[in-house]
């Protein structure tokens, strides 16, 4: 019998929930923290809740799922059908999602494979996206995988924000990387290699900052056959629809474009004012989701 695989990611993939349902992904939401009170990231409760917080001063953390809720999701989609799930998940070096899923996955009769992506947001959400189109198409699990690596490594995710001190206070940069920070006027641009943030350039405005962060998006795109991009943001202004109208303009051959706000647990370590943009090589079948049955 042929095996049928469901995909499932993490809330830090930034999937938008109406295209996490058109491909049938679940999504096992990660852990907000605000002044020692934990709750799940939900669409009630996402990143303009979080901004609100970060702004009215009070401490925000995060925190990977239990495993208990992966096993729930795990359970779920066996009794849907599936013989084998894949979890296209947030990178190992920035959270601990991976090891509570491995947990999980054996406390359950469900075959679960596990993709650390080494990558964050739509880098993630992308890699889950070209899972769940070979998953659709009825691929062999192996297959579902092993797309979904080869999308997270094709992937480009860049970012600038307007301070490092929310990214210093939760660990995600080095002291070196935080020490950018405290220079007068500096503005970093940031990238996901190997699993972690690094320091790509730094620049003096958030202007430049910005313009460095589409460069960036442009080169990596000129290189794929299919570029696949998003465009997330946190806060007020026209600055992330104007970077999605750049990039539309300048990428020629763009297969699909999302713009959508980061995640809750992605604007915790964020803060307001972060630009990010994520390339990936998205295949044409998975650039559209499949019609609804």
């Amino acid at each position: 019998m042929t095996p049928t695989v469901a995909v499932v990611t993490d809330s830090a993939a930034s999937l938008p929930p109406a295209l996490a349902q058109a491909w049938g992904i679940a999504v096992v939401p990660l852990q907000i923290i605000v002044d020692d009170v934990a709750r799940a990231e939900t669409s009630e409760r996402g990143a303009p809740t979080v901004l609100a917080d970060l702004e009215a001063g009070k401490h925000v953390a995060t925190s990977q799922p239990s495993p208990d809720v992966f096993v729930e999701v795990f359970e779920r989609a066996a009794q849907a059908g599936a013989t084998h799930v894949v979890a296209v998940l947030i990178s190992g070096g920035l959270s601990g999602t991976v090891n509570a899923a491995h947990a999980a996955a054996d406390q359950v009769a469900v075959t679960v494979h596990l993709v650390d992506s080494r990558t964050v947001a739509m880098a993630t959400g992308y890699a889950a996206i070209a899972a769940a189109a070979v998953a659709h198409a009825g691929g062999e699990p192996a297959q579902v995988v092993a797309e979904a690596r080869r999308v997270a490594d094709s992937s480009l995710c860049v970012f600038t924000v307007d301070t490092l001190e929310y990214l210093r206070r939760g660990g995600r940069i080095s002291p070196a990387v935080a020490a950018v920070g405290r220079a007068l006027s500096v503005r970093p641009v940031l990238t996901v290699e190997d699993g972690v943030v690094t320091l790509a350039e730094r620049v003096r405005t958030t202007a430049k900052a910005r313009a460095a962060l589409l460069a960036r998006v442009e080169q990596h795109a000129a290189a794929m056959a299919h570029p696949a991009v998003a465009v997330m943001t946190l806060g007020e202004g026209d600055y992330g629809d104007d970077a999605a109208a750049h990039v539309e303009a300048h990428v020629p051959h763009l297969s699909t474009m999302v713009r959508t706000p980061v995640s809750a647990v992605l604007a915790a370590h964020a803060g307001p004012g972060v630009l990010a943009g994520v390339v990936a090589d998205l295949p044409a079948a998975a650039a559209q989701p499949p019609p609804q049955r």
